[in-house]
């Protein structure tokens, strides 16, 4: 019984739904984006749904044990403010981008409310409902915090650059290069205690905990895990993959300082001040060090410029990556889409390919292709 009216709470929780609807809308947008650009989209499955749902429950219900197991606790008043804030980000289109700085933001404001005049007025006011109004340590936050930090790590580890979806822009003087956002949100579940019993008490039903003497609510907390970021001068895995490694070390940093808030609570503050400047600063760095490359995904005279590599497709068994140029088809030398499938058409069945990478060195690869279908060979480039 306790159990089904947990995971009906997980069915009911509003802020889950629309991320989902968000990211529906999101993968939408870029199939479109992908046959305007490039005349059938690169990846016509919904990738950003799929991670959404299977991602956000299995991450959900790790956090949730972890939360259970070391027995967590979070003010009801501060999950009220994330849960809000959380809601309006993603019906404004901003959870994504702001992921950790609503996290941030929420426990600024619960911590200045929880130390205000107006929290004993309103907290006063609410005793007949039995909402309690005892003080959980920030620490307990800050661990959360680093819990958020590090699983966004590992959740950019797994997606990050897995699906390159080239981006057709413009610049200032009419050059056209290709670069590759990265734009994906997750809400994940996590259930977490909330010191009280104020649901049981209008919903007979509801379960209620017994920890320490204390009674405690079990929640569903909808976390958001997101990034809006797109790469231009290098392969966009590979930029993933830093960027995640340095949130998994500055979540494991972030634990410590939680830890060590526990018997500082001063410093509580200051713990979650740096953790965030480290955040912005990571995303900082990213970008500083995308932007001296010299490389750009443009557009080249030699050859063509490999933009992507559609799945399941004879280009996806080629030693074929993404910023390659194709300098020679079955012996031809090819210089714009057109003539490349020309060069294809000499022999329709098989593939013969000689290519420059972007470091300058020269590689050959080949493979069969679908007969009498050399434009389903699977290779993204830019339109003549």
């Amino acid at each position: 019984m306790t159990i089904g009216l947990l995971i009906l709470s997980l069915v009911a929780q509003p802020v889950w739904w629309f991320g989902l609807i968000r990211e529906w809308w999101t993968a939408d947008r870029r199939i479109q984006r992908e046959r305007q650009n490039f005349g059938s989209a690169v990846y016509a499955d919904k990738y950003e749904v799929r991670h959404f749902v299977l991602m956000s429950l299995a991450f959900g219900l790790i956090v949730s044990i972890i939360s259970f197991v070391v027995g967590m606790t979070v003010p009801i008043t501060w999950w009220v403010c994330y849960t809000l804030l959380a809601l309006i980000m993603i019906l404004i289109g901003l959870g994504s981008r702001l992921p950790i700085t609503i996290f941030v933001g929420s426990v600024v404001l619960y911590d200045w409310f929880k130390h205000s005049h107006l929290s004993q007025q309103i907290m006063g006011s609410m005793q007949p409902l039995n909402f309690s109004g005892r003080t959980v340590s920030t620490a307990n936050l800050v661990i959360l915090l680093a819990i958020v930090l590090f699983m966004l790590g590992v959740w950019l580890k797994r997606v990050g650059g897995r699906f390159a979806s080239p981006k057709i822009f413009a610049q200032k003087r009419g050059k056209l290069i290709a670069g590759y956002p990265f734009n994906e949100l997750l809400v994940v579940p996590a259930l977490v205690l909330v010191p009280g019993n104020l649901i049981s008490t209008h919903f007979a039903f509801w379960p209620v905990l017994s920890i320490g003497g204390t009674s405690v609510t079990p929640l569903f907390l909808p976390l958001l895990f997101g990034l809006n970021l797109t790469i231009f001068k290098q392969n966009p895995k590979a930029a993933f993959q830093r960027l995640a490694k340095g949130f998994r070390i500055l979540g494991i940093l972030v634990l410590v300082g939680g830890i060590l808030s526990f018997f500082a609570k001063s410093a509580v503050l200051i713990v979650l001040g740096l953790a965030y400047v480290c955040y912005v600063g990571c995303l900082i760095n990213t970008r500083w060090h995308d932007r001296r490359q010299s490389f750009w995904f443009s557009k080249v005279d030699h050859g063509v410029r490999v933009l992507g590599i559609k799945p399941e497709t004879p280009a996806a068994k080629m030693d074929v990556q993404v910023g390659d140029i194709i300098t020679n088809c079955n012996g031809q030398a090819v210089s714009s889409e057109t003539n490349f499938y020309e060069a294809l058409l000499l022999d329709p069945t098989y593939c013969h390919l000689k290519i420059q990478t972007p470091e300058g060195d020269l590689k050959v690869t080949e493979t069969a292709i679908f007969d009498g279908a050399p434009h389903e060979i699977g290779i993204v480039m830019f339109k003549d």
